[in-house]
Order: C-alpha cells, then structure tokens, then sequence
C-alpha cells in the first residue's frame, strides 16, 4: 500500500503575509515541511503533529497557531485527498478580530 504525503496549496497567501510580516517566515517554512512529511487520515492524526490545531466544524477550518502563538494558520483539509489548502495567515490581533 503506498503512502501519499500531504500536497500544501496556498502557497500565495503565505507569501504575501510574510511580506509583510518576515518573521512568520521560518514559522511558515516549518509548517509546510512538517505538513508534506506527513500523511493525516483524520484530525486527530494532524493533532498528534500539530498539538495547538483546533476545529471549526462549522466552517470546515482547521486553525494552528504558528510562530509562537504569534499567528494564526487557517487551512482546510482533505483528509481523503490528503490536500492542505492554506486559506489565511493573521497576526493573532487580526485572528481576534475574526468572526469564525
């Protein structure tokens, strides 16, 4: 049985936020190496990789804290196609500001 590690999308989004916030740069770089070495087949199995990861059913948005809970990392996941598709990247000020 082969495993499919997980695709990461959003690429232009984080690298738009880390323009204007360079120092999210390496936390997002850890993100995305730690999310393409991996292979979730449910939430919790992204929790056991990401402890800080919530939920929002409602929406479907699975949210990290990143950078020392400094930012927020908005994502959606397809566990079956084993696709992340980063929707968002905020300030923890801006996340606060959000209505999720």
């Amino acid at each position: 049985m082969g495993t499919s590690n997980v695709k990461v999308f959003g690429q232009k989004v984080m690298a738009a936020f880390a323009k204007k916030h360079p120092n999210v740069r390496k936390p997002l770089a850890r993100f995305e190496a730690l999310a393409t070495q991996s292979e979730w087949k449910h939430f919790p199995e992204l929790k056991q990789t990401f402890p800080s990861a919530d939920y929002t059913a409602a929406t479907g948005t699975v949210i990290l804290d990143i950078g020392g809970n400094k930012y927020r990392l908005l994502m959606r996941v397809d566990f079956e196609q084993q696709i992340v598709d980063v929707q968002a990247v905020m300030t923890h000020t801006e996340y606060d500001r959000e209505d999720l």
